[in-house]
């Protein structure tokens, strides 16, 4: 564990330290991780932008022909309930967590959350439902999907929830992750919240946390050091275990109050299996925090000095109403995307002289995102293949959209990747190799299996989370009716 902190601790510039997590750790970077914001070619869209733009290059062909009308209407139903007041959705929300255990028991309400919020937003409960469930999302056009175990362990009233080596929560949620690398499928991935592990792993990681924030890192190792030790070998348990299964992981972002904790398990993780072309192993990196950007580059100097493939999942954030310390926050939604937006193309723009290597995951419903960043990967590569560099610093960029919800952000993708199949120049991004099962660009579903009642509780925190998700089902759910509308004129 002594090994583990002093190579997470400091990133090393002109010989002297920079402490991982320092505040002013950006201003020692490297050349090589510095944003260029003042390059001329350097460009972010603001959201008055993004609403402009978002009309010109919506492509002509209908970008939900390819869903069952069954899912149109469904997906149309649960989007309804975001017209509700704020205060009413809530109270909703709350009153079916309080009840879920009846919701489970009794016949119609049973089938009614089964039908309309269960199909809508998990994938089934057995294997061989995920299967199937599975194999339809690929035969209309999705690389695969990002499967989730719904059941977390749940909150304890103990005051003292002691170590978290040996806990039997801990236990039960590896177990449970590892039921998920085998329901999953070659190709797809696993995603894991590290405070699912339950009440003395969220206590872990909270204090490790803290301390790191009131004194620094190398006092959290000391301290810590046994517990961490312990908890990371059982990540890697899983980790063992998708890798002999060729299934990804993706370790989940969460709130400040558990970031720090995350951030250092995550970065030995990787250390230990993204050594090879690709990365088996991504960490979460969310945007509205204003300091990722920073962080991330650190990660990107630590992957370069320890030899390993940084693996990239880019979120905007889920916390934003439980963030205790609001000045940590962009001030407002579109700097929070201009963040995103620019970090994105920073990835993105092939450079000469640059060491690290990265895979990334954008986990995105932002159509404008994804359409730049897609357009920028594709044509990076073509200029890049033309100038003979077979060896990108970006391995691969997948997209990922929670299932039943921004179908159309999802379809523009899957249409996008059946034009890339079929032009000379990109075609190859598009194929597994004997190094991957992995394309070098994919669009996946993040979805979750297991019992109704696990998975209404997922659903319900997913909810609470994302408060400010309604707003974002606006432009779903139009696309619906246009979908529906042309159905009914029979249109081609």
């Amino acid at each position: 564990m002594q090994a583990a902190s002093s190579a997470l601790h400091t990133l090393s510039h002109n010989g002297r330290s920079t402490p991982l997590f320092s505040g002013n750790a950006f201003k020692t970077l490297s050349s090589q991780t510095r944003f260029r914001y003042h390059d001329r070619n350097y460009t972010s869209l603001t959201s008055k932008q993004q609403d402009t733009s978002h009309t010109s290059s919506t492509p002509s062909r209908r970008t939900l022909q390819a869903l069952p009308i069954s899912t149109l209407v469904r997906s149309l139903i649960v989007f309804s309930a975001t017209a509700l007041p704020a205060r009413l959705l809530a109270s909703i929300i709350r009153l079916t967590k309080k009840h879920v255990n009846t919701i489970e028991s009794v016949g119609p309400l049973r089938w009614t959350f089964t039908k309309l919020l269960y199909e809508n937003f998990c994938i089934g409960s057995q294997q061989d439902e995920i299967e199937i469930k599975t194999q339809e999302l690929r035969r209309i056009g999705f690389t695969g999907i990002v499967l989730a175990n719904a059941r977390e362990a749940q909150p304890t009233k103990e005051s003292h929830t002691g170590s978290v080596i040996d806990d039997a929560q801990c236990k039960e949620w590896v177990d449970n992750n590892l039921e998920s690398v085998q329901q999953a499928e070659p190709g797809d991935y696993v995603g894991l919240r590290f405070t699912g592990a339950g009440a003395a792993a969220s206590q872990f990681l909270s204090d490790f946390s803290a301390i790191c924030k009131s004194q620094n890192l190398e006092e959290a190792t000391k301290l810590y050091s046994d517990q961490m030790q312990y908890y990371i070998s059982q990540v890697e348990r899983i980790c063992e275990a998708a890798e002999a299964r060729r299934v990804r992981v993706l370790i989940d972002a969460e709130s400040s109050t558990y970031q720090k904790a995350i951030d250092f398990a995550a970065l030995e993780i990787m250390r230990r299996f993204n050594t090879s072309h690709r990365a088996l192993v991504l960490n979460t990196y969310q945007l509205y925090l204003n300091s990722s950007a920073e962080k991330l580059k650190l990660h990107l100097d630590h992957s370069v000095k320890h030899g390993y493939v940084l693996g990239i999942k880019m979120v905007r954030g889920a916390y934003l109403h439980t963030e205790l310390d609001k000045q940590s926050l962009h001030i407002s939604k579109q700097h929070t995307d201009e963040a995103y937006d620019d970090t994105v193309k920073f990835l993105l723009r092939e450079e000469s002289g640059i060491a690290w290597k990265a895979d990334i995951m954008l986990a995105t419903h932002n159509a404008q995102s994804v359409r730049n960043a897609f357009d920028l990967y594709t044509s990076t590569y073509t200029i890049s293949k033309e100038n003979h560099r077979f060896k990108p610093q970006v391995r691969g960029l997948a997209f990922a959209q929670l299932m039943g919800m921004a179908d159309e952000v999802s379809m523009e993708l899957v249409n996008k990747i059946e034009q890339a199949k079929k032009k000379e120049s990109t075609k190859h991004l598009t194929e597994v190799d004997t190094t991957s099962v992995y394309p070098r660009l994919g669009v996946y579903k993040y979805t979750a299996w297991g019992s109704l009642r696990d998975c209404l509780l997922y659903i319900l925190r997913r909810a609470e989370e994302n408060k400010d998700a309604a707003a974002r089902t606006q432009d779903t759910a139009f696309a619906i009716l246009r979908e529906l509308r042309s159905r009914v004129l029979h249109r081609a």
